[in-house]
């Protein structure tokens, strides 16, 4: 991918945050409509209350604030009366009480479902053009976050054996499954940084019956597996990785087809 398609690329996308920040009103109301979340709250059998905040308010006003430039939850609630105004609907309170109640009821689990399906929804639209070959292209990475410094959370996810007791943060590793095609975020798992079955494989193993047969998993050399590359072609699947560092090719065995390009069993 050349460096201008990158820069426009990253230049739509700033674009597109700035129209969803500085537009009137809560676009993301528009964007994610309440049956949509409503399915999600059942799915994950979240109790749906019928109220001023409902998940579904209540999850436009939080993203809506994750975007804006202070991140106050009464700049948050303006935005909501606004909103309240046009609609000729009656204004609420101007405590933010409420509004952070509602957020903290909304689970998580409704949050990484929405993720899951509006990318996947994206992904079936995709032009075919857009696709390998009309195949999909599946890539796979992992990550780390760090988060408040909780007994809550070092509890679930432990920070570094490197870093002293009480002058680290917790560590998460994340990995991501998304689309090639359309850019979209297709399946998630979420685990603790260290300790047994943590690392970017075992995650992996978690979520790997999400690839359909058809499927090209692209992924980075950690991924270079036997259990990778045999579990996933035993669905049908496709793998390109690079060689793991600590793998030797010795390219005096096998076929030669052309130039950088070799065929070893």
């Amino acid at each position: 991918m050349s460096q201008s398609t990158l820069a426009s690329t990253a230049g739509r996308f700033h674009s597109l945050r700035e129209q969803l920040n500085n537009g009137d009103g809560l676009p993301f109301l528009n964007l994610l409509s309440r049956p949509l979340v409503e399915i999600a709250c059942r799915r994950c059998g979240h109790l749906w209350r019928e109220r001023i905040y409902t998940p579904w308010i209540t999850l436009g006003l939080f993203l809506s604030q994750v975007l804006s430039d202070d991140h106050s939850c009464d700049d948050t609630i303006d935005r909501l009366q606004k909103v309240r105004y046009d609609q000729q609907l009656p204004a609420v309170g101007t405590a933010t009480g409420s509004y952070c109640e509602a957020r903290q009821r909304l689970p998580e689990a409704v949050l990484w479902d929405l993720v899951r399906q509006t990318g996947r929804v994206i992904d079936q639209g995709a032009k075919d053009s857009w696709r390998f070959r009309g195949r999909a292209v599946k890539i796979v990475d992992g990550s780390t976050v760090t988060m408040p410094d909780t007994p809550e959370n070092q509890a679930a996810y432990p920070q570094s054996k490197s870093q002293a007791p009480r002058l680290g943060f917790p560590i998460a590793r994340l990995l991501v499954v998304f689309s090639l095609a359309v850019g979209t975020v297709l399946e998630t798992a979420l685990g603790p940084y260290r300790g047994k079955q943590t690392g970017e494989l075992a995650l992996l193993r978690q979520i790997v019956d999400q690839f359909q047969p058809g499927d090209i998993v692209l992924a980075d050399r950690c991924f270079c597996s036997y259990w990778v590359i045999a579990e996933l072609q035993r669905r049908g699947v496709d793998v390109v990785v690079r060689l793991h560092q600590g793998r030797t090719a010795d390219f005096r065995l096998g076929r030669r087809l052309g130039r950088e390009d070799h065929l070893v069993d």
